[in-house]
């Protein structure tokens, strides 16, 4: 037994008699993190030890509580490793103390004091590893990592040593690293990160400019002909281990592929449907130009005998609680299926039906359609009602459709970059009458950020923020014209206050945004200026510890160390009462014999967590 300090020893415990205090911040584990721990101890032993609380001869672990876990899992499962440390679960090392509040302290301060490798170090560290030999599991099992974490590094091991560098002093963050490693050359990285560093391209913006010319694997042809048969055929790509966006280099294959397949599949169910004509629409959507002189015919729904009926009730009242089977979920669709019925025989033999694929990849068929009545005969499925033959095909194809719309888009980009005040004009337009993005002149979106926190009665804020003393917007759906008319004529200033209103009500929080932060120096802003600390907005939320730090910081001086003694024996409930007085009553002040300094501290103080944003 080797002492410690005059409250604490170190002692060997058996593994049985150890157990999670409540002290212990970390109450909940992740089973893959623990696995990963215990792969990490099998190689590395146990380099520190716990720490527990003796509570009447029952140890708690008040910090440790991964590693005892771990612990537990090693024994339980084994190490896959031959040459794995030796581990005696019979003689645990811990620390152990019998004083609570030291106990504590070692729960709080041990996940405060151990700070994570720099990611550019760990990727170092893994890469040499690497080097030496060492495959991802190996270092995994070393760092007490995952595999695919472990992975994920090594592939950020391929950039350049000025990436790395630059990750390592914080001219670029861990996301643009990523971004970075799908450049496909060293000089197209060095390209790239000349943008993130001298540019400033966020994350977002670097991938869409590498993404140029390339294809996404998240689109819906790539989905739909799978990156195998892409492979299979020559296609190459930048695969990205931290996101679903991949760049595909071959667009032209993409689109070989995706049209030989999708004809492919209309030519099988004409084959297997009967149908007098499928049509493959390489578009997602089918339009009137595609059924522009048919007529749309519906399927003879039909009640499914008794036994299938209860069946398909049973089904659908699983579904309401729980995910289904794969069997179930085959049963419960060939049931709707079969209630959907089918088309009479003579129908199919003259139907039309188009098949697509939609935006997750998946292949969609169509609603039958009907050759329109001729003008001298009628349709025994219209109801002989006359209605006119096909239309011939558009005398443009589809794609050159297309090409004609971007090149109306192109003409007038052009005229408006000439016209800053009218683009002014038309984006606070567009955003006051919340002008989605599709609909209106911009493909812009202002995502406002206007939660409220849960108690707001002890906020004094301009009403503005939250729109309440908004204006009625005229609904530009109506007449786009007349209500955009009505809109300029109120002024620039109007105009000019629209556009900072609205764009106040897209800000994103200090503690989410670097650049935020900085505006909160610049702009001098605190939270104080439009709340005041109560029990219901703060302090209700604060446990007794929290409640007596605050009320030793800001009453308890060398003179008033009775006030500390006094108020840790007040109960909860009545500390937050103290407090929300010394916030906001000013006789509790005067009786406390506060000076104007100390009543300034009170009018200024606030939580560590708002410290952050507001220095």
């Amino acid at each position: 037994m080797t002492d410690q300090s005059p409250m604490s020893t170190t002692r060997t415990v058996p593994l049985d008699d150890l157990s999670l205090h409540a002290f212990n911040p970390r109450q909940v584990h992740d089973p893959e993190d623990i696995a990963a721990l215990a792969k990490s101890l099998s190689i590395n032993g146990l380099m520190q030890n716990l720490n527990a609380l003796d509570e009447d001869g029952k140890l708690g672990i008040v910090a440790g509580g991964r590693r005892l876990r771990a612990l537990e899992h090693l024994r339980a499962q084994g190490s896959d490793f031959a040459d794995s440390a030796d581990i005696d679960f019979d003689a645990i090392p811990v620390n152990v103390t019998t004083d609570p509040a030291l106990a504590r302290s070692w729960a709080g301060s041990e996940g405060a004091t151990q700070r994570p490798l720099h990611p550019a170090d760990e990727i170092r560290a893994y890469a040499a590893m690497a080097d030496h030999g060492s495959d991802a599991d190996q270092i995994a099992a070393a760092f007490g990592q995952t595999r695919a974490h472990v992975q994920r590094r090594l592939k950020l091991a391929g950039l350049s040593a000025s990436t790395l560098d630059a990750l390592r002093s914080g001219a670029i963050t861990l996301d643009i690293a990523q971004v970075l490693t799908v450049t496909g050359g060293a000089e197209r990285e060095a390209e790239a990160l000349k943008l993130a560093t001298e540019h400033r391209y966020s994350a977002d913006r670097l991938r869409h400019q590498l993404m140029e010319g390339n294809v996404p694997s998240s689109d819906r042809r790539v989905q739909f002909i799978g990156l195998d048969l892409y492979r299979a055929e020559g296609g190459t790509l930048d695969e990205d281990l931290f996101s679903d966006q991949s760049r595909l280099h071959n667009a032209e294959l993409i689109y070989q592929l995706f049209e030989t397949k999708l004809i492919k599949a209309a030519e099988d169910l004409q084959a297997s449907e009967g149908f007098a004509r499928v049509i493959p629409v390489f578009e997602s959507w089918v339009g009137y130009q595609h059924t522009e002189g048919m007529t749309r015919i519906y399927r003879q729904a039909i009640d499914l005998p008794e036994a299938d009926a209860i069946r398909h009730a049973e089904l659908c009242e699983l579904g309401e609680t729980q995910t289904f089977t794969d069997a179930e979920k085959a049963e419960f669709d060939a049931l709707e299926q079969r209630m959907l019925g089918d088309y009479r025989d003579e129908e199919r033999e003259a139907a039309t039906v188009f098949v697509l694929v939609d935006r997750d990849g998946k292949l969609e068929v169509s609603s039958a359609y009907l050759p329109a009545q001729s003008r001298t005969g009628t349709n025994s499925s219209t109801g002989g009602e006359e209605v006119e033959k096909i239309a011939p095909k558009p005398p443009i194809t589809q794609s050159g459709i297309e090409d004609l719309r971007r090149i109306e888009r192109l003409a007038l980009q052009t005229r408006m970059i000439a016209q800053p005040e009218l683009a002014l004009d038309l984006l606070a337009f567009q955003l006051w009458t919340e002008m989605p993005s599709f609909a209106g002149p911009f493909n812009i979106r202002a995502e406002e950020q206007l939660s409220l926190p849960e108690v707001a009665n002890s906020l004094t804020f301009d009403k503005r923020v939250t729109g309440e003393d908004d204006d009625q917007a005229a609904d530009p759906r109506e007449d786009f014209d007349a209500a955009f008319d009505a809109f300029i004529a109120k002024g620039k200033k109007h105009r000019n206050q629209i556009l900072t209103t609205l764009l106040a009500r897209t800000m994103n929080a200090p503690f989410a945004s670097a650049a935020n932060r900085a505006l909160m120096q610049r702009l001098d802003v605190t939270p104080r200026s439009i709340w005041t600390p109560t029990a219901e907005s703060l302090f209700n939320a604060c446990r007794s510890e929290a409640l007596d730090s605050i009320w030793r910081e800001l009453v308890v001086t060398e003179e008033r160390e009775d006030q500390m003694a006094r108020f840790a024996k007040l109960k909860v409930g009545e500390k937050r009462k103290e407090l929300e007085k010394l916030f906001n009553d000013a006789s509790t002040q005067e009786a406390l014999g506060l000076s104007r300094a100390e009543v300034a501290a009170i009018d200024s103080w606030l939580p560590e967590a708002m410290k952050g944003e507001a220095a």
